[in-house]
């Protein structure tokens, strides 16, 4: 026991001193560490950000022992504090007196002018400005313009790009041309002072604060649009170019063609009926040039005989265009000319594609040109079966004309010489029995075409001098006024009057009369522009008569469309572009003058279009949206003019007070510091408008 117990003791004082050793080489370790943390750590100012957001003590460490204890090493993360410049008092001076002299320079060059409405011009706009600037007006006084105004800046912006829209979801709404977009849109191409887009950019000219008004709501428009729009893109179908099938008669696309012929060929004849129904019956071409002529056949008649919800006239458009590629321009084939003829003058202002309509109908009058469509044949060419094919070389020549001509009405660009000396082909002829009367119905199409032409030749007149000269003189505004009412008084009598007549004649007869107000108005509008974005300039009496008529004739337009427009596509289509074009006129006018006694009145035919725009939502493509667009500029005009109102109050009394001590000071005989005073008066009082609720 005394061996066993002392062995036992022997083997505790080992362990003790295994332990006790242990103890030892672990305590000499840790008693190294002191040394090199105050050698190597020392009080750091900076805490890591998770310290930071806990509010606790930070050792400065990488990981700080904190973060280390939490097992959060990685939110560990210290942020180099950025020093906080240091603007010296001279510094500050010398940007001050930078920027009075940049606003001084800047109050020279663009007179009477917001820098907020500079901001967004081009260099070529600014340039123009600053050429076809004169001497700005002192105070109030009231001036003549002269007659050659020079064109404003509104109407100068020569950058598009309809290839970007084709990102967008069909129908992409907002094209710059009918102004759908807003005039915020900066990709958009050249368009003269007939465009809407001069009289909206008047409208922003007189109230700037309303394009950021209007900004904030189109932004909240796009988001909620796209997610709607979503699911309404149409995808291009997937075909080898090689395969051209041959397209077999159906009823479906019998009932399609004979709606063509309904409601699109009696207002541009471009085809032979007879020619066209026999080769689709027979079934048995399948040649390039026929396939697309069928295809933008069936498209069109597809939406003549659709709502404006169906999206079945692209796949024939889809399938048109494998047949119209960059080779198609060299063809001699007729129906490949009839085919760009419906699709330039047609679909694609119908899917808002107006440029790369005007650009293909543009290389198909060339194709017809290098054709000899231009030219009159000799009358041995008339004889036989050969004057029906000189007949309808007639109607595809004039059928160009006209869709031309009425597509760049309002656009403000050159006609590039629709009826030059070197166009003798003659109008087409219909059979007639004697005294005008018609033999057959068919020819009704050729009575309208004729009447076109007439018409167009006046426009073209028309759209050729307000290229020139945006503001026409009182003698040529009457002379043009006085052709038109005098084509439209010498209309035949189934045409001017207002008698009950078949779907085919009223549509027709209904379209004609709308393109002749719109026409008339447009004559007069610039007199409303002029006016309302000069407001200390004086009109002239004759001026003021052109803004009364054109007033009167927007407001018989409305009231017209909203009597004779019917429910179907063809309609409702040029009503809404005929009622977008008219209610221009009330909007102007109440940003104008919004103290006018007439304003109830303007009120009631914004109101009664906006009523119309929603009714017409099935039956046109872009009644919704040019809704949205008259709606948000009649629901922000009031608010702009309220606040104008009550900004003017205070701006005028400040203003005043302002004077009287500077009227005692040397300063106030210096122009320049007189011109530097107006700059920085318009500039707080646009900053102040800025913070207007949208």
């Amino acid at each position: 026991m005394a061996n066993g117990k002392s062995s036992l003791c022997v083997e505790l004082d080992k362990s003790k001193c295994t332990n006790a050793s242990t103890m030892f080489y672990t305590f000499q370790s840790t008693a190294d560490e002191p040394s090199s943390r105050t050698s190597n750590e020392k009080r750091s100012l900076r805490a890591c950000e998770d310290c930071k957001r806990r509010k606790v003590r930070c050792d400065g460490r990488q990981p700080c022992n904190r973060c280390d204890y939490r097992g959060s090493r990685a939110a560990c993360v210290y942020v180099k504090p950025v020093r906080r410049p240091v603007v010296s008092k001279q510094t500050l001076e010398d940007l001050s007196k930078s920027l009075e002299e940049r606003d001084s320079i800047l109050a020279r060059l663009f007179p009477n002018r917001d820098i907020s409405d500079l901001v967004s011009l081009s260099d070529q706009e600014l340039r123009d400005i600053v050429l076809n600037a004169g001497p700005s007006p002192n105070g109030t006084t009231l001036t003549f313009r002269s007659d050659h105004t020079p064109n404003e800046s509104i109407t100068q912006d020569s950058q598009w790009d309809e290839d970007r829209r084709e990102r967008d979801p069909l129908p992409a709404e907002a094209d710059d041309v009918n102004a759908l977009s807003l005039p915020l849109d900066r990709q958009a191409s050249y368009l003269g002072i007939s465009s809407i887009r001069a009289a909206l950019g008047a409208i922003l000219q007189m109230r700037p604060q309303l394009r950021a008004s209007l900004a904030s709501r189109q932004e909240s428009y796009n988001e909620t649009s796209s997610l709607r729009d979503n699911g309404m893109q149409c995808t291009q179908m997937v075909q080898s170019p090689t395969e051209n099938p041959c397209v077999k008669w159906s009823r479906k696309g019998q009932a399609l063609v004979d709606v063509y012929f309904k409601r699109i060929h009696i207002m541009t004849p471009l085809l032979d009926e007879t020619s066209f129904r026999t080769t689709y019956l027979s079934s048995n071409r399948h040649d390039s040039p026929w396939l697309a002529l069928l295809n933008m056949v069936l498209a069109m008649g597809s939406i003549a005989a659709s709502k404006s919800s169906d999206r079945e006239h692209y796949k024939y458009y889809t399938n048109a265009m494998r047949h119209l590629d960059i080779s198609a321009f060299g063809s001699s084939q007729i129906e490949t000319l009839q085919a760009l003829a419906i699709v330039g003058g047609h679909y694609l202002h119908y899917i808002n594609r107006p440029n790369r309509g005007n650009a293909i109908l543009g290389a198909a009058f060339r194709m017809a040109s290098a054709l000899g469509f231009h030219r009159e044949p000799s009358d041995q060419d008339k004889e036989g079966d050969q004057l029906q094919v000189v007949e309808l070389r007639r109607r595809i020549w004039w059928c160009l004309v006209c869709l031309d001509t009425l597509a760049s009405m309002t656009l403000g660009r050159p006609s590039f010489g629709r009826f030059c000396p070197s166009i003798d082909i003659q109008p087409p002829k219909f059979s007639t029995g004697g005294h005008g009367q018609l033999d057959s119905e068919p020819d009704m199409d050729i009575m309208l075409l004729a009447e076109n032409i007439r018409f167009c030749r006046i426009a073209t007149e028309i759209q050729d001098k307000l290229t020139v000269t945006p503001f026409l003189k009182p003698s040529d505004r009457d002379r043009f006024d006085d052709m038109l009412i005098s084509w439209f008084d010498s209309l035949p009598s189934l045409l001017g009057d207002d008698q009950e007549c078949d779907e085919l004649v009223h549509l027709g007869r209904c379209t004609m009369r709308w393109q002749y107000w719109n026409l008339r108005m447009l004559l007069c509008r610039p007199a409303l522009l002029d006016a309302a974005s000069k407001p200390g300039v004086y009109s002239q009496p004759a001026d003021q008569d052109a803004i009364e008529k054109c007033q009167l004739l927007s407001k018989t337009a409305i009231e017209d469309i909203a009597q004779s427009w019917k429910n179907d596509q063809m309609s409702g289509w040029n009503a809404v572009w005929h009622l977008y074009q008219a209610v221009m006129i009330p909007l102007l006018s109440m940003v104008w003058q919004p103290q006018n006694p007439a304003v109830s009145e303007w009120k009631s035919q914004i109101e009664m279009v906006l009523g119309l725009f929603e009714s017409m939502r099935d039956w046109s493509l872009t009644a919704r949206c040019s809704k949205r667009v008259v709606s948000q500029i009649y629901e922000t005009i009031p608010i702009c003019c309220n606040a104008e109102r009550l900004q003017l109050g205070s701006f005028d009394m400040e203003r005043s007070s302002h004077m009287i001590r500077l009227s005692h000071s040397s300063q106030y005989r210096d122009s320049s510091f007189m011109e530097r005073v107006k700059v920085l008066l318009i500039n707080l009082k646009t900053a102040e408008a800025v913070k207007l609720p949208a």
